[in-house]
């Protein structure tokens, strides 16, 4: 007889498929706001179920497709931020009826909620589609709006692309890079102004900064691949940055950054299409996901032929605030 958890991530399984296939299939989504998955997802999902490090959240475990979420601890950012924190994958399920879809949303963040006191995790966080009765599921449970963002996808083209790089501009990589990374990373500085950490109040602005420098250091020593750096021999500094991480049959852009004075010049261009040609042969689309206010990047994507898949919303639950009075539940 199969273990618990074995038999809750063929659950799993079978249902994340279940659902990615009727969203293919039916010719407009079931669920308006939510892709069909990858496989390599929908196993890496089954997978952390199997082995313990995610817990299943169901509405009714009879009927999965209903409402199931998955709940993490987050490592990295545990480990990071200095206190438990924890993720929601999800929410998935085929329910047509707004009304409906936010009280079975609400019943899984109060599942999470609950986890969350029974693990002792100070912070939940999650991404899901701009769905309006999910929002409204999560933000009537003490859930805060953290950031709101846009996913993009785009195709890596057949043929290399050519962009003039201006004279006394080089473009590094490999073991050039790994060596100046940390020098790198200190000069860039405070290169991003978006993203859901920096607009909540914890860890605030300072911790988000630190955090994506190290995000930045990690992939500049060997996390990414390919990993750039488009370097200025005559003033000898880093002037871009571009970092790509590869999962499955999918590439998506971890970073693309210009330092301050290099902006406005076309260097993201640059870098992004010595990035494009360097992922040729190896994978068919690349993802990226950026704040829907950045507009600068919004620019140069669109321009690449990136086009825009799912809004995105960014929540976070901090858990003693979460001890105040709640809102009525909907009937």
């Amino acid at each position: 007889m199969p273990s618990p958890n074995l038999q809750a991530a063929r659950i799993v399984a079978g249902t994340l498929t279940l659902l990615s296939r009727e969203i293919r299939e039916v010719g407009h989504p079931v669920d308006l706001w939510s892709p069909a998955l990858p496989q390599d997802s929908i196993r890496d999902m089954a997978a952390m179920v199997g082995r313990g490090a995610a817990v299943p959240l169901w509405v009714d475990e009879r009927h999965p497709a209903k409402g199931l979420a998955l709940y993490h601890r987050s490592d990295w950012e545990s480990e990071f931020l200095g206190f438990e924190a924890a993720r929601i994958l999800g929410p998935f399920m085929v329910v047509e009826n707004q009304l409906e879809r936010e009280t079975r949303v609400r019943r899984l963040a109060n599942l999470a909620i609950e986890q969350s006191r029974i693990r002792d995790h100070y912070l939940i966080t999650i991404k899901t589609f701009h769905d309006p009765a999910v929002l409204r599921g999560f933000l009537g449970e003490n859930f805060v709006m953290a950031e709101i963002g846009t996913s993009l996808t785009g195709t890596v083209p057949e043929e290399a692309l050519t962009a003039e790089r201006p004279a006394g501009f080089v473009v590094l990589e490999d073991d050039d890079v790994s060596e100046l990374a940390a020098d790198t990373v200190e000069a860039l500085g405070d290169f991003f102004y978006d993203g859901h950490w920096r607009n909540d109040r914890v860890p605030g602005p300072e911790k988000a900064r630190l955090l994506w420098s190290q995000v930045a250091l990690e992939d500049l020593t060997g996390k990414a691949d390919p990993a750039l750096l488009l370097w200025d021999q005559r003033r000898g500094r880093p002037a871009a940055i571009s970092t790509v991480r590869i999962s499955g049959q999918l590439a998506f852009l971890s970073i693309l950054a210009v330092a301050a004075p290099y902006r406005g010049r076309g260097l993201g261009r640059l870098i992004m299409h010595e990035t494009l040609n360097r992922l040729r042969g190896r994978v068919g689309e690349i993802k990226v996901e950026t704040a829907s206010y950045n507009l600068p990047a919004l620019k140069l994507y669109h321009s690449l032929g990136f086009v825009n898949t799912a809004p995105l919303a960014a929540l976070h639950y901090h858990r003693q605030a979460g001890l105040s009075s709640r809102p009525s539940r909907p009937e």
